[in-house]
């Protein structure tokens, strides 16, 4: 009988990254495997937003090898593991793995499901600001590789954008080179001027692809010494982004709206701020941002006509020129735990959720 693999804490770190690269977190966010051994076998995961005491001994409790959580367990540097979290997770054996920004910016991520909750469509980003950079990458090749030098960097993760894959442009072009003493040519011999006719391909690539796809770009190009050049961009990649702007299928004023976003998200209450708006006025743009997304309330503007987030103080409230609806932080990003879920369907593992009603953030009171 053929034995079945186990399936490792890297295995499933590996698939994550996949879709939430480390490298489009912001730089001030500690993500990806915090605590635990990425050789550990993994039988039952469990996905939460924070790695809270309810967390931990549910974790325990239930046998799991694996928290997923949202928000890091880490986030700034330690000189002594004292915390009676951390040492519960480490005398139980279990790894905690965290996607906070980098899970965010990507279309799978807390915007995503936080607009399938709200019946968003036609979903654009409202910053494309990450932790990434985009690159631009002209290489020139002979004619009959184009094709082969095209497919590789593609599968290396170059030439998307947006929704488009194998994005190039390729130009006819003249090139000449001398091979001098030591090269080994395809084309013409040493001491000598070679003429030919060439493809230029250029292409974007995201940053944390850029060596993959140059590694594996030399390697396939027939040339000895490939001819390239990488342009780093003043923008960013259309791939990614923090928040989303979309649309209701149907108009609604803001108190039915503010109310379907209270029922969806299962929110204790949410606070609508009409600004210069009232409860009855028609609304059908909506941006959203998961989390505290008030840094983001400048783009808004001229965008949409309600911003559905948390973290408004009360100066952000007084100087809106747009409603808003804080739906709060727990509230906002719970949605991404079943994306999650989902991201892992492939692997044969038991998973499960601390459910809200299991979270801290329950004992919140209405007063």
């Amino acid at each position: 009988m053929k034995k079945e693999k186990m399936i490792t804490v890297s295995d499933i770190v590996s698939h994550l990254h996949k879709i939430a690269n480390p490298s489009l977190a912001y730089d001030w966010d500690n993500v990806g495997l915090q605590i635990g051994n990425p050789e550990q076998a993994v039988k039952k995961i469990l996905l939460t937003l924070d790695v809270t005491k309810n967390a931990v001994e549910k974790a325990i409790n239930e046998k799991a090898d694996l928290i997923i959580s949202h928000h890091p367990i880490i986030s700034k540097p330690i000189q002594k593991i004292t915390n009676p979290l951390y040492l519960r997770l480490i005398q139980n054996n279990i790894s905690v793995y965290c996607a906070h920004t980098n899970l965010d910016v990507v279309k799978k991520g807390v915007n995503f499901a936080l607009a399938e909750k709200l019946g968003l469509n036609n979903l654009e980003f409202l910053s494309t600001e990450t932790g990434a950079k985009l690159y631009h990458v002209a290489v020139y090749v002979p004619q009959d590789s184009m094709i082969d030098v095209a497919n590789a960097v593609f599968e290396a993760g170059a030439g998307t954008i947006g929704n488009y894959t194998n994005c190039l442009n390729d130009y006819e072009v003249s090139g000449q080179f001398k091979p001098m003493e030591g090269s080994s040519p395809i084309l013409g011999e040493q001491d000598k001027l070679e003429k030919v006719v060439e493809r230029k391909l250029e292409f974007f690539v995201d940053s944390f692809y850029l060596q993959k796809v140059i590694s594996i770009m030399k390697k396939v190009h027939p040339y000895e010494t490939p001819a390239y050049a990488v342009y780093p961009q003043e923008r960013q990649s259309e791939n990614y982004g923090l928040g989303l702007i979309g649309n209701l299928k149907n108009k609604l004023t803001l108190r039915n709206f503010a109310e379907i976003v209270k029922k969806n998200l299962n929110a204790s209450f949410v606070k609508l701020w009409p600004a210069d708006k009232n409860q009855k006025s028609l609304i059908q743009k909506v941006a959203i941002c998961g989390g505290n997304g008030s840094s983001l309330l400048s783009q808004v503007y001229g965008r949409a006509d309600v911003f559905v987030s948390s973290g408004f103080n009360y100066h952000t409230l007084l100087d809106s020129k747009i409603p808003l609806i804080d739906a709060g932080h727990f509230y906002t990003e719970y949605p991404v735990l079943e994306n999650l879920r989902n991201m892992l369907s492939d692997f044969d593992v038991e998973i499960m959720e601390l459910k809200a009603d299991e979270h801290e953030i329950r004992k919140e009171l209405i007063i």
